[in-house]
């Protein structure tokens, strides 16, 4: 097999937190595995900017930048060492570019690059709506945006591809049309041999009669954290909440916090897989996903999945759901309602035929296929019409 150095744009990477940051690193390792070799290339955010080597012999670039909204949004500084970085990475043997997400100023940088030395390109959605902040005039604001950075990323006429069928469609609200997905994926089997011992279900308090109710991702309205709170309160008793992870919403979370939920915070990924072994449900009410890594991780444990019918789920659940659940909205009283079915059922717990389907659907082998399958596909043409 002809080996290839690939360079993946990514405007934000490790120790930056999110589902965008842990594709692309678990994407590089596996690459590397298989015999190539990569580069990522990545804002300065809270590290300086640099040439960095990491464990798994993949070589990282931090190109100086400026850090807007907490980090959320970095913008790449045109310094002097700029050039010189991008100057050393055109020297580097990199032959096929990588761009994650449409909307980022590094993402036009990644274009600009593989124009610039003649290499094919593919730019990889992650997204199946809007971003949002929450606020009507913000959220106007941020579709003009990236209507104009998606309008300027496709003037170079590269490849594009979605992480997921529902990527793939969404693309077409900027008048891209393709049928080429490059799924996010997990090693199952790994992610459980990792898990830590703590025992949640002890630590929480959960007693032999009660659910434990789980759900991983950040704190925010679009994920629908503050629904599934109130959705736990009207439960009551008969369920524990637990929700991993950190966000905007925590304060306002924490100032009426119903006694059958707990934040826990960011957990490491140890610490995380031990968290959905203990667990009966995974529910993450989200409004919009492209494919959502924790409901990968809560397969690969045969977790019940709770989900409305976002990026991700038709590859994970099916649909109509063969595993797992879907919510019609995020209204906390569809997602009482629909865990209270649940519960009735008996219908939680953990499932080996969705974890098989997992560890056989959603690996990273497919992914990397997918991925050179993209470039020779024709990693140079056109996305547009």
């Amino acid at each position: 097999m002809e080996r290839h150095h690939y360079a993946i744009f990514s405007a934000r990477f490790a120790p930056e937190v999110g589902g965008v940051e842990t594709f692309t690193s678990h994407l590089a390792h596996n690459l590397v595995d298989q015999g190539d070799q990569v580069t990522v290339v990545t804002s300065a955010i809270s590290r300086p900017a640099g040439w960095e080597v990491l464990p798994d012999e993949v070589d990282l670039l931090r190109l100086p930048s400026h850090s807007l909204m907490g980090g959320r949004l970095p913008l790449v500084r045109p310094t002097r060492r700029f050039s010189r970085y991008i100057a050393e990475l055109a020297s580097s043997g990199v032959d096929r570019v990588l761009v994650n997400t449409r909307f980022y100023g590094l993402s036009l940088v990644g274009l600009w690059f593989a124009s610039k030395i003649g290499v094919p390109a593919v730019v990889l959605d992650h997204g199946s709506a809007y971003l949002t902040l929450g606020n009507t005039a913000a959220d106007a604001v941020l579709r003009s945006y990236e209507h104009m950075m998606t309008f300027l990323g496709r003037r170079y006429h590269f490849l594009y591809a979605g992480i997921s069928k529902a990527s793939t469609t969404w693309l077409q609200t900027f008048g891209i049309h393709t049928d080429l997905v490059i799924n996010n994926a997990i090693d199952a089997a790994a992610f459980r041999r990792e898990a830590s011992p703590r025992d949640f279900r002890r630590e929480l308090g959960v007693g032999d009669g009660e659910t434990l109710v789980v759900s991983v991702g950040r704190l925010s309205p679009e994920k629908g954290s503050y629904e599934l709170v109130e959705a736990a309160r009207m439960l009551g008793d008969r369920v524990k909440v637990a929700l991993a992870g950190e966000g905007p919403l925590r304060e306002k979370l924490e100032h009426d916090l119903p006694a059958n939920v707990v934040l826990l915070g960011n957990l490491g990924h140890a610490d995380l897989s031990a968290l959905l072994r203990d667990a009966d449900l995974f529910c993450l009410p989200s409004r919009s996903e492209g494919f959502c890594t924790s409901l990968l991780e809560a397969g690969a444990w045969g977790l019940m999945p709770v989900m409305t019918h976002v990026g991700g789920t038709d590859e994970v659940m099916g649909y109509p759901a063969r595993f797992g659940a879907y919510l019609d909205d995020m209204r906390a009283a569809t997602v009482a309602a629909k865990i209270d079915d649940l519960l009735l059922s008996g219908n939680v717990g953990h499932l080996s035929a969705l974890q098989q389907h997992v560890e056989q659907a959603c690996s990273w082998p497919k992914t990397v296929e997918s991925l050179r399958l993209a470039f020779e596909a024709g990693g140079a043409a056109s996305g547009a019409d």
